[in-house]
């Protein structure tokens, strides 16, 4: 057999492979059909591609993708596709990859988007070799650049109308925060978890990942924590060895960028293991040190994850939750001021007295049926700073500045509290003004103000205390003396009367 042979029977036979493969992640052994020595091109004849983008694996198609823009380029040759000189030019401009391919410029590019049905088609187009280059979509995977001749040999006859079909990933990389209370000098654990694309599948069923990298800008406030960041691999089915090695990847940190990056090694392990375990993903943990709080209360930290063939990086969104709550573990770490307003009996100042001195504790808090609010046993106070400026933190907050002469109430103020949107928090009066009773329920904050690029939202809630009638009116000995009896004998009387029920009930 002569080369030119061997070559027209190799290029037929990836050409059929091609056919029934998912033909644009295959991007450097292009789709090519090669006539049949019994077949005739036909190169004044007008042919058209049908490109039917889908999502899924290769060869595991599960829906149509609409908005995929494609280009469709002629590429430049010497020779039609009639001659034998022009199908061995033809295996020569395969072999070396779309990308090197000279585009013939008389020929006007067509760009189509798939609709709705995922089809976008091209129309009066000339026999010949044409380039096929797909355009990023959302979170998809991208196929390489793809050649494709028209005509196609499919079940040994000449197609001049073929329609391929390429398959997509959508890849949504997720991004969470452990952050709960955490304020200057702690510390936030960020978990990235990063699908691993399917990569581009060659005509002789070979994967291969070109790249994989995950990287992530911390704000100006965050400082990444020294050897912090643990890789790992997660989602391979049950009895996978899905190990990596520190060799398969790298870990750099320069400034404010952390940067995770498959090595040639490790693109090998992803391209194994990629092929028979479709959940598997690439989970990044580390801990970054909050080193200020922003004018805006706002940390903000998405990571972006770079796989093959995309113009641009992915980025992550918030993790979602077993019950469906994105905003739970949202990146976004925000940090608030609080102000709870001391009033007496209702009024600001009540008999020459203001709430100055009253303190107050931030809780999360939960709905307690009728009772109002509830403070969970195990629940921490929210720490924050007295003072705008102020870097001594804190979890007691007193009120002050209330004034008799201009009716002014007292406010206890705590700047630069940790709040998670979607968590309720409640003041909790630990102290109260003298001559009044300490307000025994939760209070529920409720966010007043919200915030601007230089400016906190603010939580707010007024809380009440009564006067203590009883107590301040009785003289030190005396009568308070009996107070002290009387509650001894009541105590008394309810053990007795507990004792005698339990010896009768026995």
């Amino acid at each position: 057999m002569s080369n030119l042979s061997k070559k027209t029977f190799a290029l037929a036979a990836a050409a059929a492979f091609a056919t029934a493969t998912p033909l644009a992640v295959a991007p450097d052994l292009a789709p090519v059909a090669i006539a049949q020595n019994n077949q005739a091109v036909d190169v004044n004849k007008t042919a058209s591609l049908t490109i039917h983008k889908q999502e899924g694996d290769p060869g595991d198609a599960t829906g149509n993708v609409a908005g995929t823009e494609f280009i469709v380029e002629r590429v430049q040759m010497q020779n039609g596709l009639n001659t034998a000189a022009g199908w061995k030019e033809a295996g020569d401009i395969v072999n070396s990859g779309a990308d090197a391919a000279t585009i013939d410029t008389t020929f006007t590019a067509q760009n189509v988007k798939t609709g709705a049905d995922g089809i976008a088609k091209f129309d009066n187009l000339k026999v010949g070799i044409y380039k096929v280059t797909e355009k990023t979509n959302g979170n998809y995977t991208v196929a390489a650049p793809f050649l494709v001749t028209l005509p196609l040999t499919q079940d040994g006859e000449l197609n001049y109308n073929p329609t391929v079909s390429p398959k997509n990933q959508k890849l949504d990389p997720t991004k969470a925060a452990d952050d709960a209370n955490a304020n200057i000098g702690d510390e936030i654990t960020y978990t990235v978890k990063a699908p691993v694309p399917a990569g581009d599948v060659l005509q002789d069923g070979t994967r291969t990942i070109s790249q994989f990298r995950i990287t992530d800008d911390l704000q100006k406030e965050l400082t990444y924590v020294a050897d912090s960041a643990a890789v790992t691999l997660i989602g391979a089915k049950d009895g996978v060895d899905a190990s990596l090695q520190s060799g398969d990847y790298t870990i750099t940190n320069n400034g404010q960028n952390l940067t995770v990056e498959f090595t040639e090694a490790g693109l090998q392990r992803l391209e194994k293991l990629r092929g028979e375990n479709p959940g598997l993903t690439a989970q990044v943990v580390f801990k970054a040190k909050v080193n200020a709080i922003p004018a805006n209360g706002q940390i903000n930290n998405t990571a972006n994850v770079y796989v093959p063939n995309r113009e641009n990086p992915i980025p992550t969104k918030p993790e979602t939750t077993k019950d469906g709550d994105q905003d739970t573990n949202n990146t976004t770490t925000q940090y608030v001021n609080v102000e709870v307003t001391k009033n007496l009996n209702g009024n600001a100042v009540e008999d020459e007295k203001t709430g100055n001195g009253a303190e107050f504790e931030i809780y999360p808090c939960a709905p307690d049926g009728d009772k109002g609010y509830a403070v969970a046993k195990d629940a921490e106070a929210i720490k924050g700073t007295a003072t705008a400026n102020s870097t001594e933190l804190a979890t007691s907050f007193t009120a002050q500045g209330g004034d008799v002469a201009s009716a002014k109430a007292a406010v206890a103020s705590g700047f630069g509290m940790q709040l998670n949107p979607t968590v309720q928090y409640c003041a909790v009066e630990t102290k109260a003004p003298q001559g009044y009773l300490v307000n025994p329920d939760p209070q529920l904050l409720t966010r007043t103000t919200e915030g601007t690029d230089t400016t906190r939202p603010v939580y707010t809630v007024a809380v009440n205390d009564v006067k203590d009638n009883i107590w301040g009116r009785l003289p030190a000995t005396g009568e308070r003396t009996m107070l002290y009896i009387l509650a001894l004998g009541l105590v008394l009387f309810g053990g007795g009367a507990a004792y005698q029920l339990s010896r009768r009930n026995a």
